[in-house]
C-alpha cells in the first residue's frame, strides 16, 4: 500500500460496513413501522433495529478514532476548490445526521426509563425520562432525519459515480481498495 495515495484496508472496511448498516437500518425502519401487533416480526424488527443501531454507533466511534491515528492520504481534490469544500461539507453532514439519528433513536426508545437491550448481550441504561411531546419530537426527527440522510447518501453515491465516469479520477477506485491510475 502506498501510504500517500491509497486508503488503508481498515478505512475501506469501516466505510463500507457503515454504509451497509445505514442502508439496512433505513429499510428495516421503513418496513417495521408498518408491522401490526399480530405480525411475528412486531418485536423482532425493533430488536434488530436497536441492536444494529448500537453497532453502527460503535463503528462510527471507531471510525472517528481511526481518523486521528491513520496515515493521512493525499487528497485527490485540490485543497480549497469548490469540490473539496463541498466534499468536506457532505462528509460532515453524513456523519452529523447519522449520529443525530442514532441519538434520537436512543432517546426515543429510552424516554420511558427502560434501557436498550443490544442483541441480548448487554443493556444500555436510560439516561433520563422524557415527556410524551419530547419523545414524539425525537421520533419525528428520527424518521424525517433518516429520509434526509438517504438523500445525502444518494448525493454521495452520485458524486462518486460522477468522479468515476465523468471526471475519470480514482476517487471511487480508491474507496474500492484498488489502485488508481
Amino acid at each position: 500500500m502506498d501510504k500517500k495515495t491509497d486508503l488503508s484496508w481498515l478505512t475501506i472496511i469501516l466505510h463500507w460496513g457503515i454504509a451497509l448498516l445505514v442502508l439496512v437500518l433505513f429499510f428495516l425502519g421503513i418496513w417495521m413501522v408498518d408491522l401490526n401487533y399480530y405480525d411475528p416480526w412486531y418485536y423482532d424488527g425493533p430488536w434488530w433495529h436497536k441492536g444494529f443501531g448500537v453497532v453502527l454507533f460503535g463503528l462510527l466511534i471507531w471510525q472517528g478514532c481511526w481518523q486521528f491515528y491513520r496515515v493521512k492520504v493525499v487528497p485527490l481534490l485540490a485543497p480549497g476548490s469548490w469540490q473539496a469544500r463541498l466534499s468536506a461539507l457532505m462528509h460532515f453532514l453524513l456523519l452529523f445526521m447519522t449520529y443525530l439519528i442514532i441519538l434520537t433513536g436512543y432517546f426515543m426508545v429510552t424516554g420511558l426509563g427502560q434501557g436498550v437491550i443490544v442483541f441480548d448481550w448487554f443493556s444500555l441504561p436510560a439516561l433520563m425520562l422524557l415527556g410524551d411531546n419530547v419523545m414524539q419530537l425525537f421520533g419525528d426527527f428520527h424518521c424525517y432525519g433518516a429520509y434526509f440522510l438517504m438523500g445525502l447518501v444518494s448525493l454521495h453515491i452520485l458524486a462518486a459515480l460522477k468522479h468515476h465516469f465523468f471526471d475519470k479520477d480514482s476517487v471511487l477506485i480508491r474507496m474500492l481498495g484498488k489502485r488508481g491510475s
